[in-house]
């Protein structure tokens, strides 16, 4: 690909690089004000609409403010046509008019996430750190039949018994953290990022057909059952699919769509239908009906550590709520999320980096932690994919170091 060497800039890239993440030029503009803070030049709407028309030109300070805010290179806004990325925002199996639509949060998240993902990979290898996956790509069939026989091996696999479940009760905080650890220890990454919960809930990603991927959000409307119940469905994404990122997504043909195998896979590996039977005999709630209320699923999910979706993908498939009543919900409680922010965080406000270990999970940061001293670690590309400067990320890694997490 060619620089242009008539111009500056090239307008059509700087259009381009906003529009693909779906960004107006006043929310760049305030983008560019929350990064003042960390000395980046300022943006105003006006200022950026004459860039992209042409008929004036940014100073290097605001590209690199631009490229922050586009997650891009400044280099791209030099080029003579738009770059083929890596990344492809049609997303396998996300409906392509949902793709078109995606907020600017999304879209920014789900960028970090595959060149976080990338980094990671690059990473191993360069310091050739053996990595062992115990999953493999497309070992299982996405067939509904198999869920069952499935479910059963991969509970008794992972240990979750009644009696493990009693323990967390009442603390559903403490479930994640279990259950997060327990896929890590598979060789899989868990990445936790911010999402539009309306839009995607979360993400699995294969490289090179040799390293796992997973992305939950850490806002999800239902707090920390909401996102066991995403780590589960991603999870079955991973062992189904053969290569590439897969969205927690719908819109695609029945026959097409992965999504029921693993919704029923999440489902029943947090809730079988006995436990689900006996809590709705407790309850009175034993019968059929064509409408449950929040209110009722939040009731049977009491003694669970499971959130709605995971109730009401049951009561489906039992035959206790209509066939499109999971979906009927989802896009109830979608339009809910639109309007509202997630619910709060509870147990305290946690601290930067506290924060920086939920993004990153267990098993990047100890590998940061055991490889920090070896001559050849690379300081700088750290401190930049942690977002923070040298010093602060030396700070963590040796956090992370003496903290048992």
């Amino acid at each position: 690909m060619q620089i242009s060497e008539t111009r500056w800039v090239n307008p059509s890239i700087l259009k381009w690089a906003r529009e693909r993440l779906n960004l107006t030029p006043e929310q760049v503009a305030e983008e560019a004000r929350k990064l003042r803070r960390h000395y980046y030049a300022p943006v105003s709407a006006q200022e950026l609409a004459q860039w992209e028309k042409g008929l004036s030109e940014p100073e290097l300070e605001h590209l690199e403010t631009l490229s922050e805010i586009y997650l891009c290179p400044v280099g791209y806004f030099f080029l003579d046509s738009t770059p083929q990325e890596p990344l492809p925002l049609s997303f396998r199996g996300l409906a392509r008019e949902k793709a078109a639509s995606l907020s600017p949060t999304t879209h920014r998240t789900l960028r970090r996430f595959h060149d976080l993902a990338q980094w990671t990979v690059d990473f191993i290898e360069s310091l050739s750190i053996p990595w062992e996956v115990k999953v493999r790509p497309g070992e299982y069939a996405p067939d509904l039949s198999l869920v069952n026989r499935l479910v059963q091996e991969k509970r008794e696999y992972f240990g979750w018994t009644k009696e493990l479940q009693s323990r967390f009760e009442g603390d559903r905080e403490e479930a994640f953290r279990w259950w997060r650890k327990a896929i890590e220890n598979e060789g899989i990454f868990c990445f936790a990022m911010k999402l539009e919960p309306s839009e995607v809930r979360g993400a699995s990603l294969w490289i090179g057909s040799r390293f796992p991927f997973i992305l939950v959000n850490r806002q999800d409307a239902e707090a920390a059952s909401g996102r066991i119940f995403t780590l589960l469905h991603e999870y079955a994404h991973l062992i189904t699919a053969k290569e590439g990122l897969v969205c927690d997504f719908r819109g695609l043909q029945a026959d097409k769509n992965p999504e029921p195998f693993a919704n029923r896979f999440a489902a029943r590996m947090l809730l079988s239908p006995e436990e689900l039977s006996q809590r709705l005999k407790e309850i009175g709630y034993d019968r059929p009906r064509e409408t449950w209320s929040d209110r009722v699923l939040d009731e049977i999910c009491e003694p669970f550590i499971v959130s709605r979706d995971v109730v009401a993908i049951m009561l489906q498939e039992m035959g206790l709520a209509p066939a499109d009543f999971y979906e009927r919900k989802r896009q109830q409680w979608e339009r809910r999320w639109e309007k509202r922010k997630p619910w709060g965080r509870g147990g305290g406000r946690p601290t930067k980096k506290e924060l920086k270990f939920r993004e990153l999970g267990y098993s990047l940061t100890k590998l940061l932690a055991q490889h920090s001293k070896r001559p050849s670690f690379p300081w700088l590309d750290v401190s930049y994919v942690l977002d923070m400067k040298i010093k602060k990320a030396a700070d963590f890694i040796q956090w992370v170091r003496e903290t048992k997490l």
